[in-house]
């Protein structure tokens, strides 16, 4: 990272660090679990009794940067997740926290050690939280460069004189390293850093933080909270080998579709039977400690994430009869109308949805599936298939969610693109509602339709439901200079259209204040 400027920034209060801290670990990151909590416990303590110290060294710190990197970050970001904060000033003082870090970052000197390639995913993980993913993305190809410089990708033979924890600390970074780089390949329409015939690593032991005393493993029984990080990264490999099967420049017939996402949709069947019980949803959230239920909820959407990701191309599928396709495109229904159900609140409480920058991109492939089913059920694709929810209800669902995304107060912010694209998708459901039945409209609902080719939905968004009484539109102003004509919705639909839908939202680098 470059250097920046040297502003002096204090630490937080003793019991406001211990409190920042139970937020990072207990609810900011519940599957990404790369740090050993009471080492960075230990750190942050030493660097609140230097700073009150009045004789300390002022070039003590630079000497272990990268450690204090990483407790600057974990600060920075649960300082976002402190729902009881003034939104405005728990950004301001994050971004001096993360400031605090890129400094820290700067000073790094010699080679690189375990923390510096931690301390550089916890950054991207925070500018993910803020909005900023192509940053993110630029951040990530140092820390995957650095990652595999340490030989985190390679099993090491332990010796009998190994710290167990910097040993697991290792797999656990490499495996969470991993994982981000999936999601954020998948999200952004780019192709991974991380190739999985490379890596040899294993998976992490079955051993939480606490398990791990005096760097020897001590055996316990019960549930663990590194499960959910084991599975979480498993999950992660097989979303990897679906999205590289569908952008390969080797292109698959319509039938090779169907077998190839029947396949993958049979691992994903025994990855959801490998999860312990406590993961699985068995148990009901209020039953569970706040860690289990927010880990359950993450898992959740993970794998309805790769359903949708394996499903979804074949709601453009033409040459392939029903009867073939129902069982795939009722799991992507399926998966799409529980993640809009999640979100709207129905089934579980959803807090600080914009600091949730993985919860924002599953919810906009579910609206977006959402109105790709809706608009081929209009072009008479389809018809005779069966699924769960009526049109009506899954539209009311979809533009229930849609809302969230409109709802966003920053310009430019990655909610804000989201809703550009869903509201394209959602005015071609209403002009195809228009051809195939005028008198269903509302009056309003034919002036947006009359309107739709003047008005562009970057200019003034509307939430119209169609089919059903017109209610009071809400004006959704976005300012944005984004090229929406760049993106081809006109039937019929390419069949890259989901890669389209995945990267456009990032794919202009104008906007640097965002990016």
């Amino acid at each position: 990272m470059p250097p920046v400027e040297d502003v002096t920034t204090r630490m937080p209060a003793v019991q406001e660090g211990e409190a920042l801290l139970a937020v990072y670990f207990d609810f900011a990151m519940p599957c990404y679990r790369y740090l050993h909590r009471p080492t960075v416990a230990d750190r942050l303590a030493e660097m609140q009794r230097w700073e009150s110290d009045p004789n300390r060294d002022p070039c003590q710190g630079s000497k272990l940067s990268s450690q204090e990197a990483v407790v600057w970050v974990v600060l920075a970001t649960a300082i976002l997740f402190k729902v009881a904060e003034p939104l405005a000033a728990s950004e301001k003082i994050a971004e001096q926290y993360y400031t605090a870090a890129v400094g820290a970052l700067s000073r790094e000197t010699g080679r690189a050690r375990l923390e510096s390639v931690q301390a550089r995913l916890a950054a991207c993980l925070y500018l993910l939280h803020t909005g900023r993913p192509n940053e993110a993305w630029h951040n990530l190809g140092t820390t995957v460069q650095l990652a595999l410089a340490l030989g985190l990708h390679r099993t090491r033979v332990a010796q009998p004189t190994d710290d167990v924890v910097i040993q697991e600390c290792r797999k656990r970074t490499l495996w969470s390293v991993a994982t981000l780089d999936t999601y954020m390949s998948v999200m952004l329409g780019r192709p991974a850093l991380i190739h999985e015939s490379e890596v040899s690593q294993r998976y992490p032991q079955a051993l939480d933080d606490d398990e791990m005393v005096g760097g020897k493993s001590a055996e316990m029984m019960g549930d663990r909270v590194i499960q959910a990080s084991i599975h979480h990264a498993k999950l992660a490999r097989i979303a990897k080998r679906a999205a590289q099967a569908q952008s390969s420049t080797q292109l698959q017939t319509d039938r090779q579709k169907v077998e190839t996402a029947t396949l993958v949709m049979n691992e994903l069947h025994g990855w959801k039977r490998s999860l312990p019980v406590i993961l699985s949803g068995a148990v009901h959230p209020s039953n569970l400690i706040p860690i289990f239920r927010r880990q359950t909820m993450v898992l959740r959407l993970a794998h309805a994430h790769a359903t949708m990701l394996v499903t979804r191309p074949l709601l453009l599928v033409e040459s392939v009869d029903a009867v073939s396709l129902q069982p795939c495109i009722s799991a992507c229904l399926e998966a799409a109308t529980t993640t809009l159900q999640m979100m709207s609140g129905t089934r579980s409480e959803v807090t600080t949805f914009s600091a949730f920058w993985f919860t924002q991109y599953v919810a906009f492939n579910a609206v977006s599936i959402a109105y790709v089913w809706l608009i081929q059920r209009k072009r008479s694709r389809f018809l005779e298939m069966k699924v769960a929810l009526t049109d009506n209800e899954i539209l009311h669902e979809a533009e229930a969610v849609q809302k969230l995304f409109a709802g966003a107060v920053e310009m430019n912010a990655p909610s804000l693109r989201y809703n550009v694209v869903l509201e394209e998708l959602r005015q071609e459901l209403l002009r195809l509602s228009a051809k195939s039945d005028p008198r269903k409209l509302s009056e309003r609902e034919q002036q947006a339709v009359d309107s739709s080719s003047a008005a562009r939905p970057q200019d003034e968004l509307y939430g119209v439901i169609s089919g059903e009484p017109a209610t009071e539109a809400v004006p959704l102003s976005v300012e944005s200079e984004m090229p929406l004509d760049g993106l081809n919705l006109d039937f019929p639909f390419e069949p890259d259209l989901w890669l389209q839908l995945d990267s456009f939202p990032f794919s202009d680098l104008a906007f640097n204040e965002w990016t």
